[in-house]
């Protein structure tokens, strides 16, 4: 019988093709399997020094309908995790594929994530937002941090939701396999299982 290591070190058939990793709760194994999963990419916005701050976050899920609440996770070492823990406020911004470069830059680790050029100015929005609401998004939504939890290297963020801006339908912007992918726009979809 022919035998292969998997990433923990593990042994098995290497015939068996349904496997491409078999391991335990191994750092490594769990961010390659994680990397499998399509998800949306969104910006957590915040204010830093006045101005208009962003991070690249994946991690990110509704909570429950009533009341409006939505959850983050975003790295305990950042810049953005220090103002959430200070303002107890911060946006989600879910991203539209117009947006690749806002949401590669953002996600640089140790750089300025200054982000002026890319917020909707305040007397523009149809309803005021205490956090930064970004250009072309998909949706924004405007967050009281109601509880903030350590686990591991990462704050869990609750965020009780202040206010949601979503202008006509965009396509999002997908990630998935360490590559951004292309998505569909969801009126398309809508319409094709109606017909």
């Amino acid at each position: 019988m022919a035998m292969r290591t998997t990433l923990n070190g593990a042994c098995v058939d290497a015939h068996d093709a349904r496997w491409d990793l078999v391991a335990g709760p191994a750092p490594d194994a769990f961010r390659a399997a994680m990397r499998r999963v399509v998800v949306g990419v969104a910006v957590v916005a915040t204010l830093r020094d006045s101005r208009p701050w962003g991070m690249t976050v994946s991690a990110f899920t509704p909570v429950c309908m009533e009341p409006p609440t939505l959850l983050i996770c975003v790295n305990a070492a950042t810049a953005t995790a220090a103002d959430i823990e200070r303002d107890r406020r911060f946006s989600l911004n879910l991203l539209s594929e117009t947006q690749r470069g806002v949401s590669q830059r953002c996600a640089q680790p140790g750089a300025s994530k200054y982000i002026d050029q890319d917020v909707v100015s305040a007397h523009d929005l149809p309803t005021p937002a205490e956090m930064p609401v970004l250009l072309d998004s998909v949706a924004t939504f405007d967050c009281d941090a109601s509880d903030i939890r350590t686990v591991g290297t990462h704050l869990v963020v609750i965020g009780a939701i202040r206010a949601i801006l979503a202008p006509r339908t965009r396509r999002s912007l997908l990630y998935g396999q360490g590559n951004y992918l292309g998505s569909v726009a969801l009126d398309t979809v809508s319409a094709g299982a109606s017909a």
